[in-house]
């Protein structure tokens, strides 16, 4: 690498006017979503449903004592109208302790709650990437921009996840048990959590997976006691009816990540994407075993988590993937290290792309509205898009790994934690 090329790289990749132009664009941007979640005719604007809505009227049924409503299509629909006087399809499938905090934020205007919640998650966030990355935060932030802006303007929990998924491997590289309580915490999507779970279980680290169990049952036992045993069949049965959902096309396969989405928005029989997808599960899970025995570094242990915990569950959505900038932040010195101007221009471009495609193809397709329609004689699919997130997800994390990979050849001392 010629002796200007890291400096560039350095400037921009720890730029702290990049950084403050960050918080800058963030404030403003939740300030004008806010507006337009809470009273969007003072923009001069329809309302329109959007991810947090649903966390919003989920909450707001579950504090009327309606939560079983929340668990089925046809009633959140009907919730959606009456509550904001729009409806979308959001079917609600998040366990039970991700409704019980949802239904402490609907107790607040929603545009307030949804600020609430944003920037939360955000400086949550935010706070453990900078633990990870240091002074390369900034860098970071510019290959995720699209994932972020996402986050902040739908807000949707991408970056509660990637937070609690950093602060487990944060806590596991210092050996604590504490390592168990994000571990624990990721039942709100515990498919996530694949990655992180069987570090946890095969790192034999027991005091771990105690917390972790500590905390799962404790946050079963809140909902239970909250909602009544009865909730878990609700949320069982929206599991079930998703399912059916996504097999036939209701679901904006164009948003999502995973393989299933590609393979079945390619034109592939439901039976057929699922079974591709499932041996694409296969492999994740096996490299996530091998990951768990083998003698490598754990800033790369750390990154292949992160990536290979996308490829477990068919329902992955773009906002997920805010997850690979976790691990994009534990090898972010070497992929500057190692890249020149031309493949660091690259590497943003591919991952914009990677990141931005199901944005860039909601903001093409009027998809996912319910307006006029019952659910008892069956919504009209959602517009079935080609969706290339998936290829181009395994595609961007071949460019990280070739850019890191000189380093690992060398590297002759492996730090396993």
């Amino acid at each position: 690498m010629s002796g200007d090329a890291v400096p560039m790289i350095q400037r921009i990749g720890q730029s702290r006017t990049i950084l403050a132009a960050f918080m800058l664009v963030a404030v403003m941007l939740v300030t004008i979503s806010a507006v337009r979640f809470q009273s969007p005719e003072l923009l001069g604007q329809d309302k329109v449903l959007t991810d947090f809505d649903a966390f919003y009227i989920a909450g707001t049924l579950a504090s009327e004592g309606a939560v079983g409503d929340a668990y089925h299509a046809a009633s959140m629909i009907k919730a959606q109208k009456r509550i904001l006087g729009e409806q979308s399809f959001m079917p609600w499938t998040y366990p039970p302790p991700f409704t019980l905090l949802v239904e402490q934020l609907a107790s607040l205007p929603i545009g307030v709650a949804y600020s609430m919640f944003a920037l939360g998650s955000f400086g949550f966030y935010l706070v453990v990437l900078h633990r990870i990355a240091g002074p390369w935060l900034p860098g970071v932030l510019v290959l995720a921009m699209p994932l972020v802006l996402l986050n902040l303007r739908t807000g949707q929990n991408g970056f509660l996840t990637a937070g609690l998924i950093g602060s487990f491997l944060l806590l596991w590289r210092a050996r604590t048990h504490w390592a168990g309580v994000p571990l624990g915490l990721m039942i709100i999507k515990p498919h996530l959590a694949v990655g992180i779970g069987l570090m946890a279980l095969f790192g034999k680290r027991w005091s771990v997976v105690a917390t972790s169990a500590a905390v799962v049952l404790l946050a079963l036992a809140l909902a239970t006691f909250a909602y009544g045993f009865p909730v878990w069949t609700y949320f069982l049965g929206a599991v079930k009816e998703s399912g059916a959902f996504l097999a036939e096309g209701y679901y904006p396969l164009f948003r999502m990540s995973s393989l299933y989405a590609a393979l079945r928005s390619w034109g592939l029989s439901t039976d057929w994407a699922m079974a591709g997808h499932l041996a694409g599960t296969v492999m994740a899970v096996g490299l996530l075993l091998w990951i768990s025995f083998a003698e490598i570094e754990f800033h790369h242990r750390a990154a292949l988590i992160c990536a290979l915990s996308l490829f477990v569950s068919p329902y992955n959505y773009d906002y997920d993937l805010t997850i690979l900038s976790v691990g994009l932040a534990f090898i972010a010195p070497e992929l500057a290290a190692h890249a020149t101007p031309r493949a660091a221009a690259g590497l943003l471009a591919q991952a914009w792309v990677t990141f931005g495609y199901g944005v860039l193809f909601s903001a093409l397709l009027a998809t996912g509205r319910t307006d006029g329609c019952n659910l008892a004689t069956g919504i009209a699919p959602t517009v079935i898009a080609p969706t290339v997130i998936a290829p181009m997800l395994i595609g961007l994390c071949i460019a990280i790994t070739r850019l890191t990979k000189q380093r690992s050849e060398n590297n002759t001392a492996p730090a396993k934690a």
